[in-house]
């Protein structure tokens, strides 16, 4: 997924980067960095693996001296978790020193890459965002803005992306809208983020939403250029970003996270309006709202039954599958006294590989849990997602493997639902009459844009 942040015309722009940073590090946990210019010419870059809190400190931060910076938390999709791939990537080309930190996966990115190696081009990362450093290189434009639309003409999936062209900051979305990106102002100071959360936490004010298909160029705190990508899409923006990956205070599709994800716990409890339980248990943190929800309207008790560990991370996001289960032993601890002997409702956003969950449920079952019926805020997931989630292989998705009732068995749960999609993507938007601007590939298999990499 990553989380991106940029901020330009600000003397203390580091400051802010690193703030925007950690309200965005649940995007990403396993690597960070900042670059930023200090006059329209030099970069200095610092990123390390890990935490952002652990990288940047007080003696770091004062050195990123400049107005202009981006910054980049990575959680890596198409490439491997290594320093050489973490962001922003800064490089050198006929147009000057430029840096670029992007949030998404683009499909085509192998062929672009062996159409660029057949005409000289050398490789350094295995990253695809490089493939967008040598397009920016080859591009030719007037303007900035200009630059930028020429060079993503080829580019295929999903791609939010900042950039610093000397003191001008960048952003551009995909034609389809696929990632996130807002625009943001703190006083003189344009900010691009990933989510409205980091926009607050910076002390600025959200503007709007970066449009599909836009490039902004933002510079001296004055908007210079507002151009669109000639393709143009409907949008589909990635509806798993309500249902798990952004902050519950982030606004998205005009409507915070936290109420979306409090309206699919009601929509699941209309599903099971028939279903006997003593309490309604969430899988934190982000089966909170949902839990919150599914009480209100089915009048079920809501009861904290995990505590958490919250210097453990979200196991979805580790890179290997052993990372994970280490860390969900690690990350939830039951509350024996409210658990022993009840009837559960146990509510998570989602169900990918199943084996964090099969263990959740164990941990309940070995505190006496009398009963557990497990439901998702969200469709069976049955399709491998192209556009920036960790799910490339079918056979690591259980719904896609398995019946409702084997993976029933496999949880050793009493009973098993799932939120329809239909009610999922009105829980998601002010207005529930459109429900057609979300992609929903990995719940449906519907690919909105072309895959060309196989």
């Amino acid at each position: 997924m990553c989380g991106i942040f940029g901020i330009e015309n600000n003397e203390t722009a580091s400051m802010f980067t690193f703030v925007g940073l950690l309200t965005l590090q649940h995007r990403g946990e396993e690597s960070a960095g900042i670059t930023s210019n200090n006059d329209g010419i030099n970069y200095i870059t610092h990123k390390s693996m890990g935490l952002v809190s652990q990288i940047f400190k007080e003696k770091i931060l004062n050195t990123l001296t400049g107005k202009v910076c981006i910054g980049h938390v990575r959680y890596s999709t198409h490439s491997e978790s290594t320093l050489l791939n973490a962001q922003p990537f800064v490089f050198n080309c006929i147009h000057g020193n430029i840096a670029v930190a992007h949030n998404g996966n683009i499909t085509n990115c192998e062929t672009i890459k062996k159409e660029l190696a057949q005409s000289g081009s050398i490789f350094n990362h295995t990253s695809d965002t490089e493939i967008v450093a040598h397009l920016v290189a080859k591009s030719k434009g007037f303007s900035a803005g200009d630059l930028i639309k020429n060079s993503v003409s080829k580019l295929e999936g999903a791609y939010s992306l900042i950039f610093i062209i000397g003191n001008k900051l960048v952003g551009v979305r995909d034609p389809f809208g696929f990632r996130p990106l807002v625009l943001g102002k703190n006083g003189d100071s344009y900010i691009l983020a990933s989510e409205t959360s980091a926009i607050d936490a910076a002390g600025g004010s959200f503007i709007r939403n970066v449009n599909p298909g836009e490039v902004i160029v933002m510079e001296n705190g004055k908007i210079t250029e507002d151009i669109y990508l000639d393709k143009k899409e409907k949008e589909k923006f990635c509806i798993f970003e309500q249902v798990y990956f952004s902050r519950p205070d982030s606004v998205l599709c005009n409507k915070s996270v936290k109420n979306a994800r409090v309206q699919m716990g009601k929509y699941l409890a209309k599903q099971m309006k028939d279903i006997k339980a003593d309490i309604v248990v969430p899988v934190p943190d982000t089966g909170i709202f949902s839990a919150q929800g599914f009480s209100e309207e089915s009048g079920i008790k809501f009861q904290t039954g995990f505590i958490r560990n919250h210097y453990v991370g979200r196991s979805f996001i580790k890179p290997s599958q052993k990372m994970r289960e280490v860390t969900a032993r690690l990350k939830l601890f039951p509350i024996k006294d409210v658990i022993d002997g009840k009837r559960i409702v146990l509510i998570d956003d989602s169900l990918v590989r199943g084996t964090t969950a099969q263990k959740i449920v164990k941990i309940l079952r070995d505190v006496g849990a009398k009963e557990i019926h497990f439901a998702l805020s969200c469709p069976p997931v049955i399709s491998p997602c192209f556009y920036g989630i960790d799910t490339p292989n079918k056979d690591k998705l259980i719904s896609a493997m398995k019946s409702n009732e084997e993976i029933k068995e496999f949880l050793n749960v009493d009973s098993l639902t799932f939120l329809d999609i239909n009610n999922m993507k009105k829980a998601c938007c002010t207005d529930e009459h459109d429900t057609t601007k979300f992609c929903c590939a990995c719940f449906d298999g519907i690919y909105p844009s072309k895959i060309t990499d196989k």
